[in-house]
């Protein structure tokens, strides 16, 4: 895991990884799972000792994404002035924002582009990917998904950050309220891209994360991403107020062992920010937060028993009750993002349940119902042991 950490980290950083033993076949798999295999490679195609029998796949994938990315971004960008000049107000999130930090941005792909925008310009903004050549894909409340065939770009275009509907997270979405009064403009690839203020967009990348983490996990590509946009932009946040917010969530101790973990493994300058008063990130335990990040892969999918457990640590962080029941049996909320029909049919929410269980029998050679029960109940602990829900009493 070290070595893995050790080359994001010069990766990030645009430093040349001196030649050294690893264990390349390890890291071509987690570089899968993490979507992290163009990073890594750039680090590592000077090796001698790269295994002859490795290097076209990983090279091939490498240059692939590359030219993947670089046309996606390129059609963005396309797409994007079309707003502007619409003088339509739409927010990036994440995406291309935070790939431009990077030494080498197309190294870091985007699986599709997230944007907000207010609910009475989400015609408009439709409209005009539709005459872009866009056709829609999902549709729900709060969400519509566009796909661009010629070039793969995907647009996830949101009217709400976080469903309001979520026990677990819907409390998110209030700090979000005044984004398109003061939004940030990024100068990329020639054209201003309107985002979040530098303040709201750090909270957003932090709750994002706990988003995920509250389902099947999180991986280390969002970390990544969290630390290098606050390095860059740090000194325009009002850190003790972002710190309140997420003291007032429960999330701030986990927020903490993030940075800890940044800092030890992945050359995180946290001069560049205000740390909370009195804490010190040396003497904080996240070696099982650290395992858990990379055992998840990109957005907890690492395995089927990751993806099926989401739903006790969402019950947990909800309510604190984590039950098979509850796991086997979740409610239309929960289930409405895997299943759309249930949004506008919430009776069918049977015919979900049985189309869960039978992928648990179908998929029994990644994971189980058991497997999942047990591995949400570790994962419960986790957000206990770093206090994002309350421990249990005793007594």
């Amino acid at each position: 895991m070290e070595e893995f950490l050790s080359l994001l980290r010069e990766a990030r950083l645009g430093l040349r990884s001196e030649v050294r033993e690893v264990d390349f076949a390890k890291l071509f798999v987690l570089g899968l799972q993490h979507d992290v295999v163009a990073l890594l490679y750039d680090q590592l195609y000077r090796f001698p000792n790269f295994p002859e029998d490795l290097q076209p796949q990983w090279k091939k994938m490498a240059i692939r994404t590359n030219a993947i990315q670089a046309m996606k971004s390129d059609r963005f960008v396309r797409l994007y002035r079309r707003f502007l000049e619409a003088d339509l107000k739409v927010l990036v999130l994440k995406g291309i924002v935070c790939r431009s930090l990077y030494p080498k941005p197309d190294n870091r792909p985007s699986n599709d582009e997230d944007l907000y925008v207010r609910k009475e310009d989400a015609p408009l903004a439709e409209k005009i990917m539709l005459e872009e050549g866009f056709q829609v894909g999902n549709r729900s409340e709060e969400v519509t998904t566009l796909l661009d065939t010629a070039s793969g770009l995907s647009i996830e275009m949101h009217t709400t950050l976080f469903s309001e509907k979520s026990q677990a997270y819907g409390s998110y979405q209030r700090f979000f309220a005044d984004a398109f009064a003061h939004p940030a403009v990024h100068q990329i690839m020639g054209c201003d891209i309107y985002s979040l203020s530098h303040a709201q967009h750090m909270l957003f990348l932090i709750m994002h994360f706990v988003k995920h983490f509250l389902h099947g996990g999180v991986g280390i590509r969002q970390v990544l991403d969290i630390i290098t946009y606050a390095e860059r932009f740090g000194t325009e946040i009002d850190w003790p107020h972002l710190y309140a917010v997420l003291e007032e969530e429960h999330v701030l101790t986990l927020s903490e062992n993030v940075f800890a973990i940044a800092v030890d493994h992945l050359g995180f300058d946290v001069s560049r920010i205000t740390l909370p008063e009195g804490i010190d990130l040396s003497a904080l335990d996240y070696e099982d937060l650290l395992d858990d990040i990379v055992a998840a892969g990109l957005f907890g999918k690492s395995s089927k028993e990751r993806e099926h457990s989401s739903t006790i640590t969402l019950n947990a962080a909800a309510d604190g009750k984590r039950t098979l029941r509850k796991t086997l049996f979740p409610s239309v909320s929960d289930l409405s993002g895997k299943y759309p029909y249930l949004k506008d049919h919430p009776w069918m929410l049977p015919r979900a349940w049985g189309s869960r269980i039978f992928h648990y029998l179908s998929d029994r050679d990644q994971g189980s119902a058991k497997g999942a029960v047990e591995l949400g109940n570790r994962r419960v602990e986790l957000l206990r042991k770093y206090k994002v829900i309350a421990e249990e009493r005793k007594g």
